[in-house]
């Protein structure tokens, strides 16, 4: 007799994800789920409508306060209800000479109940399912929050030798889901050091909608 080893992964049913698109996950023969290593990892999910993607073009990154400018995220679904953010990347670079910006953070934010005050939406969100309605993340270059963020991680470090014309490489940073924003918190990114200058920095976020 002959043992085979085999690997078997967890995959959210459609019933658990709630209907979008009228896409269902293909099942083998004993109902279990099926996943191809042909797709990319996030493919079941996008055509769900449950990945977006958000933007800020040439935006001014300030440093940790309540008014912020750059790039943030809020979960605006109801606490006790709605979804979460699986946050899946997050990218960017600094475009425009800016040497005491020493780095840029993601940085954490709670209880945010209602939406942000004095705020500009993104450069641009959108449905990873192209065509595919928005969903609860709601992206802002600007906005005003109740409480400031806490810097948690790193993703750029900008040199004083870089800042002279910035940094063109850039940073592309893989989270897998493993950074969680639950209804009424945020995410952002943050300026170390001090400020950049007047429109300095592309930043770029990638997410994930599932049931909170």
């Amino acid at each position: 007799m002959a043992l085979v080893q085999t690997t078997a992964l967890a995959v959210p049913q459609k019933s658990q994800l709630g209907a979008a698109n009228s896409v269902g996950l293909p099942s083998g023969l004993i109902g279990e789920s099926v996943v191809s290593e042909v797709l990319p990892r996030y493919s079941s999910l996008t055509k769900l409508g449950k990945v977006f993607t958000a933007r800020c073009a040439l935006s001014t990154l300030s440093a940790t306060g309540t008014a912020m400018t750059g790039l943030v995220l809020w979960n605006s679904s109801p606490a006790g209800s709605g979804v979460d953010l699986h946050i899946l990347k997050c990218s960017g670079d600094v475009a425009v000479t800016s040497a005491s910006l020493t780095g840029i953070a993601l940085a954490y934010g709670k209880g945010q109940a209602s939406v942000p005050g004095t705020v500009t939406a993104a450069t641009s969100t959108a449905s990873d399912y192209i065509g595919g309605n928005v969903g609860s993340g709601l992206a802002y270059s600007v906005a005003t929050r109740t409480n400031a963020p806490v810097a948690q991680f790193d993703v750029l470090h900008n040199t004083a030798a870089i800042a002279v014309t910035g940094e063109d490489s850039g940073f592309l940073v893989d989270f897998e889901g493993s950074i969680v924003v639950p209804p009424q918190q945020y995410i952002c990114f943050v300026a170390l050091g001090a400020a950049s200058a007047a429109s300095a920095v592309n930043l770029g976020i990638k997410w994930a909608e599932l049931p909170a």
